[in-house]
């Protein structure tokens, strides 16, 4: 049986996770009911979501074992952010490797993977809110996307471009100001 830990926060496809979307109709007052298979968000540093309490890990496998009963299992794939536990395991996530299939995020996409699947996930979920419903669920993913110092940078970027658009703003408003009171004379 293959088994991983997981060393970033991970959104698995663990089966009976659920989300459920509830609306009333105004007019008859039905509600219309509808539930959704979604990953089950699972974090290593998160104490209630270490399974092996003994070396405070978030253990994972692919099927139900009796010797581990405690162990998350989850459907799909495994990501490049999950060890080997066992031999079975390694053996599956270094055939992930020499296929090519895990590839640098940074190299292969204009985003990182995390950052492409949570997107691709969100346009399902707008396209099943819509009425087309694509019930396949989204990958298996690690959270390991952008770093609280490169999210800092962005932050202060924004800013900086908020402050020069409103200077913009000001100098055209003044202009057109200008422009105005010399037509009036």
């Amino acid at each position: 049986m293959a088994r991983w830990r997981l060393l970033e926060p991970h959104y698995l496809n663990v089966p009976g996770t659920e989300w459920e979307y509830k609306e009333s109709d105004r007019e008859t007052g039905r509600q219309a009911r509808r539930v959704f298979a979604v990953p089950l968000y699972l974090n290593p540093d998160i104490v209630t979501d270490q399974n092996d309490k003994e070396n405070g890990w978030v253990v994972v496998s692919h099927k139900f074992d009796k010797a581990h009963p405690k162990d998350y299992v989850f459907v799909g794939p495994p990501t490049p952010n999950m060890e080997p536990i066992d031999d079975e395991a390694d053996t599956i996530s270094q055939g992930y490797v020499d296929r090519g299939e895990w590839k640098h995020p940074i190299e292969s996409l204009n985003m990182t993977y995390s950052q492409s699947v949570l997107s691709e996930f969100e346009q399902k979920l707008a396209s099943m809110l819509a009425g087309r419903i694509d019930m396949t669920p989204p990958p298996n993913i690690s959270t390991n996307g952008v770093s609280q110092k490169q999210f800092d940078e962005l932050q202060a970027t924004v800013r900086q471009l908020m402050e020069q658009n409103a200077s913009l703003q000001n100098q055209v408003l003044e202009a057109t100001k200008s422009k105005g009171s010399i037509r009036r004379m």
